[in-house]
C-alpha cells in the first residue's frame, strides 16, 4: 500500500507542477489585464497544491519519486498540443474536472490517510474557484464549447487506458522512476520552463509561442 500511495502522491504532485508551468506560459502571451491576472492566481495556486502534495508526502514518511510524465501529458497521444489560450485553457478545465472527481473519490476511499485527506479538502475549495472562471472564460470563446467536449472525450480516453494501472502507476511505461532505479540524471531538453515531459509526449509545442 505505501508503495501504491507513493507513487500516486508523487504523480498528483508533478501533475500540479506541471499545469502550474503551464498556465504561467500562457500569462506570457495574454493581452487582457483580467485574463492575466486570472491566470497568474490559478498558476501560484497550482505551484501551491505541488508543494502541499509534497507536505504529504514527507508527513507520510513515504519516498521522492522522479515523475517523467504528468497527467495531462497523456492526452498528448490523442491530440495535437494546445497552441491558444483557449486551447489551453479547455485542456485545463477538463483536467481539473477529473481532478475534482478523482478527489471525491480519494474522500470517500476509507483507506485514504487523515493528511492527504485534509489537504484534498483544502484543495477542493481551490478547484472549485478554478473551474468557475474558466468555464466562465471560455462561454465567451467563440470555439470554447466545442473545444471542453473534445477534451473530455479525450479524457475518457486516457482515463480508461491508465485505469488499469491504478495499483500499479509503477508500470506506466515511461511514468517514472523510483530514485534507487536512477543511474544518471534525465537530460533537460526544453527551454525556459517547459520541461521535457511536456515537449517530448506533446503537451506544448516546443517552437511556435502560444498565440491567441
Amino acid at each position: 500500500m505505501n508503495r501504491v500511495l507513493a507513487w500516486k502522491i508523487n504523480w498528483y504532485r508533478q501533475s500540479e507542477l506541471e499545469g502550474a508551468v503551464l498556465l504561467g506560459r500562457v500569462v506570457r502571451q495574454a493581452d487582457d489585464p483580467y485574463l492575466i491576472s486570472q491566470l497568474v492566481r490559478h498558476a501560484a495556486d497550482e505551484a501551491r497544491h505541488a508543494a502541499m502534495w509534497q507536505d504529504v508526502l514527507e508527513r507520510l514518511g513515504l519516498p521522492a519519486i522522479r515523475i517523467l510524465r504528468s497527467y495531462q501529458s497523456f492526452y498528448g497521444q490523442h491530440i495535437s498540443p494546445p497552441v491558444s489560450i483557449t486551447e489551453v485553457l479547455a485542456l485545463t478545465h477538463v483536467f481539473e474536472e477529473r481532478v475534482w472527481r478523482q478527489f471525491e473519490l480519494e474522500l470517500r476511499d476509507e483507506r485514504t490517510p487523515t493528511v492527504m485527506r485534509s489537504m484534498i479538502e483544502r484543495m477542493h475549495r481551490d478547484e472549485r474557484g478554478h473551474l468557475d472562471w474558466v468555464a466562465r472564460h471560455l462561454a465567451d470563446q467563440h470555439d470554447g464549447e466545442q473545444l471542453i467536449a473534445t477534451y473530455r472525450r479525450i479524457d475518457e480516453q486516457v482515463y480508461s487506458e491508465l485505469a488499469p494501472f491504478e495499483q500499479r502507476l509503477w508500470d506506466v511505461p515511461g511514468l517514472g522512476l523510483e530514485l534507487s532505479q536512477v543511474s544518471a540524471p534525465v537530460p533537460f531538453a526544453g527551454k525556459g520552463l517547459e520541461f521535457p515531459s511536456m515537449q517530448a509526449r506533446g503537451f506544448i509545442q516546443q517552437a511556435e509561442p502560444v498565440v491567441e
